[in-house]
């Protein structure tokens, strides 16, 4: 039997752009500027996998115009513009990353295209059964993760982290 994947914390800000922020300018601001700088300081402090997924007009209007069968009567379309997913063993390496003095001159420029008073976070983990077009992380018909008692232990091993000081996101 193969061994089990491993699962870390899957840390999620659903963020929004700055109003009056053109949609071109949040996406190369993003993409170009931040994604590439915090790169450096999320891999400094034990960032396993670091993800944006950016959701612009365009994209979540395909959902209306060629598959509406998709939304069910009381689902709504999510209309965040950007997505960023950081994978970490524990809060700790979180909680180092937003505190690097490096991060919190970076996310000080974000003011100019990210909207600070709205966002949403969520905590979990992934499973993932398809990649590049083939089944993954299957064996015999069975997921090779571990069952749900042991996914919930994702990042259990963290410590409670405070901080007296102002984290700006």
């Amino acid at each position: 039997m193969a061994p089990q994947k491993e699962v870390v914390l899957k840390l999620t800000s659903m963020r929004y752009k700055k109003e009056g922020v053109p949609e071109e300018q949040f996406h190369e601001h993003s993409s170009k500027f931040h994604g590439p700088k915090a790169a450096l300081v999320q891999m400094r402090h034990g960032a396993v996998r670091v993800a944006q997924y950016h959701t612009p007009t365009a994209t979540r209007k395909l959902i209306e115009e060629k598959i509406p069968w998709a939304v069910r009567p009381g689902w709504k379309i999510d209309d965040h513009d950007c997505q960023i997913s950081v994978y970490v063993r524990v809060t700790e390496d979180m909680l180092a990353i937003v505190m690097d003095p490096d991060f919190q001159a970076l996310i000080a420029g974000d003011d100019e295209v990210v909207d600070a008073e709205r966002a949403t976070v969520t905590a979990g983990w992934e499973e993932v059964y398809v990649e590049d077009g083939k089944i993954v992380n299957v064996e015999n018909g069975e997921s090779l993760y571990p069952p749900f008692t042991e996914c919930i232990k994702a990042g259990k091993t963290s410590k409670r982290t405070e901080t007296k000081e102002t984290i700006n996101f």
